[in-house]
């Protein structure tokens, strides 16, 4: 049986995605945003819909009888910095307005992405366990890290099953978001341009990535699986590949591009030096029975055709 399915923050950078790839998952999508979509940006039913806004989300899902809600609402690391008030209303008001509004409905589950932002230095940085000691030092991860433990007590106390991911940095070939990752992208973009590019990040900060479809391929195989299948009651940790400005760009060049790259560290070289350098997501690899296509060359090569 297909989902009815509810994407809030269908515009941002993953919810075209998922909007493509749950209607060739043949479900029915309705794709949601505080933006209005340009004639060809999606190809499913959209309404304007603010994650603040409980009775209008409630609202949505009685009338289209949803049965799945992906809630991508959220204000990322970087951008959260420079609003960290706003980026706390607005990310656990999103988080929790949706669980709220879904109780007691047609909503049979809720993915809401987590990310690699809920750790810091005391998670042991070079290779880090689903579960470790958390202590965020941005309030993008701060948020993340309140929803995840939000969720776990929904889910121990059965009240609605809530999904989640804890993303790396995504490599995609839409419009980068505001994440301390955006680099990836950017870099990308550039090389496609024939332009220069100042990294953010210092040439060997190493972070762990992942190519926008792996996210995609992990996420809908998640919220495919039965409950009793998921061993964790808030978010699984997700990895694919790792690299560091220096290395990106090594991997650019051999794939016959020209990038000149130079280095200017700005605020998100501290965030980038709490993130982990590598994820073990075992956990995760043997209760989904998932692993990656993409490895880090493949990524490039891929995406720098779609740009």
């Amino acid at each position: 049986m297909n989902n009815r399915v509810l994407i809030i923050g269908a515009l941002g950078q993953l919810g075209g995605v998922f909007v493509d790839a749950l209607l060739e998952n043949g479900d029915f999508v309705l794709a949601s945003d505080i933006h209005t979509p340009t004639p060809d940006q999606l190809n499913c039913d959209y309404v304007f819909l603010d994650a603040l806004n409980t009775r209008k989300i409630k609202k949505t899902i009685l009338k289209y009888n949803i049965s799945q809600i992906y809630n991508f609402a959220a204000v990322l690391s970087a951008k959260g910095e420079r609003y960290p008030m706003k980026t706390w209303e607005i990310n656990m008001g999103a988080f929790l307005n949706v669980v709220k509004a879904s109780i007691g409905t047609s909503v049979k589950s809720i993915f809401w992405p987590s990310s690699i932002a809920v750790f810091s230095e005391q998670s042991g940085l070079e290779l880090v366990k689903n579960e470790v000691p958390m202590f965020p030092t941005t309030m993008y991860g701060v948020t993340k890290l309140a929803g995840e433990k939000a969720m776990s007590y929904f889910n121990t106390k059965g009240l609605i099953d809530i999904r989640s991911i804890r993303f790396p940095g995504i490599v995609s070939s839409s419009e980068p978001g505001g994440g301390t990752t955006d680099y990836v992208v950017e870099m990308l973009k550039a090389a496609k341009l024939n332009k220069n590019y100042v990294s953010p990040l210092g040439k060997n900060t190493v972070l762990p990535m992942m190519h926008i479809k792996d996210a995609v391929s992990a996420t809908l195989k998640l919220m495919s699986i039965d409950r009793e299948k998921i061993s964790v009651s808030s978010a699984y940790n997700l990895g694919s590949f790792e690299t560091s400005p220096q290395r990106w760009n090594k991997t650019i060049t051999s794939l016959g591009y020209r990038l000149k790259l130079e280095f200017k560290e700005d605020f998100r070289q501290s965030i980038a030096d709490t993130w982990p350098k590598k994820i073990d997501d075992s956990l995760f690899r043997k209760d989904v029975l998932w692993s990656p296509e993409f490895d880090e060359k493949s990524t490039a090569k891929d995406i720098l055709k779609l740009i």
